[in-house]
């Protein structure tokens, strides 16, 4: 391309960028202030949490519990308007010597209506960002629940972030609202040959939400951690999790001649539930029991009410990300890491 072409083009985008911001600042100026409050009674938040439209497990009070057994303080906030609170966001603090000096926000804020406009994510996003100003809570990181596309993007630096990494989260939901059969018919073929051979084989499965299941599944996760040499979620911080709120998770075992040989950890977070934590012995594995306990817990969350199941994170090149995508759910992407000073 010629220089003069490029620097052309740069100009237009420069020039577009311009406008946009002003825009953008003008709507801004004339809409209701937003404002963040902090919320501590874990009662009003998990009333609030309920009514989220699109929810994620990182944003769940027990999440942030967890985090605190790893030495994070946890900082709720609703943002509200003046007809209330329109969105939540779970900000993870770290300090040194009582001073923050990072905070960390995954997969927030949330917003109560999925559908709000893109006038309210920028009015929640930008007094996010008026709280973090001038350094006064040390650096802002967040990965924001925004898809990865360009119009999250121009919010963002509207509001005064700025790109870290591009590309973040992805995964899929299977829509509970949906019959079983018709969820079970639109998994790929294979996957549902495997479903269907476990289910010949003899897998005994068992749903428990007990002391004793949570401490098997986190000692098979450690133990799995250890043989395999990979580093997945912390065992105190999974512990802390569970017990701020047992009774939203559950533990999906497969027993073959009454030996428990696979499980999965079953979170449920507001609307949506997630398959968390999971892992195979080698008999398991010989029985396909890992598609037997990924289609109860889905059975099971349509059961409890769930409107959908997020299948907890995957990328299309890994050998567990091909085992999720299997399952057929809508797959989404999220905008990446971004960071504001």
């Amino acid at each position: 391309m010629p220089e003069r072409e490029f620097d052309s083009r740069r100009r237009i985008a420069g020039y577009r960028g311009g406008v946009l911001n002003a825009l953008t600042a003008v709507a801004r100026a004339g809409a209701p202030r937003v404002t963040a409050v902090p919320v501590t009674e874990r009662e009003s938040w998990e009333r609030l949490f309920a009514r989220v439209e699109f929810p994620h497990l990182t944003q769940a009070w027990c999440y942030g519990e967890g985090k605190r057994a790893q030495g994070w303080s946890v900082e709720r906030l609703v943002f509200q308007d003046e007809d209330g609170p329109i969105a939540l966001c779970q900000v993870l603090v770290r300090r040194f010597l009582g001073l923050p000096i990072i905070a960390r926000v995954n997969r927030g804020p949330v917003f109560l209506h999925e559908s709000s406009s893109r006038e309210v994510h920028d009015r929640v996003y930008s007094a996010l960002r008026r709280r973090w100003s001038f350094g006064r809570r040390g650096l802002l990181l967040i990965a924001p629940a925004l898809p990865f596309d360009d119009a999250s993007a121009a919010l963002l630096r509207s509001a005064g972030f700025r790109q870290r990494r591009p590309g973040g989260w992805g995964s899929a939901l299977i829509d509970l609202q949906r019959p079983l059969d018709a969820i079970r018919a639109g998994v790929a073929s294979t996957w549902r040959n495997r479903l269907n051979a476990s289910l010949k084989s003899g897998v005994e499965v068992r749903i428990r939400d007990d002391r004793e299941a949570f401490d098997w599944m986190l000692e098979g996760h450690a133990r799995n951690m250890a043989v395999k040499g990979f580093v997945g979620p912390e065992v105190r911080f999974l512990r802390a999790m569970i017990d701020a709120d047992p009774n939203s998770f559950r533990v999906v075992q497969g027993l073959i001649d009454n030996v428990p040989s696979a499980g999965i950890l079953v979170a449920r977070f507001g609307a949506h539930a997630e398959p968390y934590l999971c892992w195979t012995g080698e008999a398991g594995r010989r029985a396909n029991a890992h598609n037997l306990l990924y289609w109860t817990a889905i059975s099971e969350m349509k059961i409890a009410g769930c409107r959908a199941v997020d299948l907890g994170g995957y990328t299309t090149t890994e050998k567990y990300g091909a085992f999720k995508r299997g399952m057929k759910g809508d797959e989404y992407r999220l905008c990446g890491e971004w960071l504001a000073i």
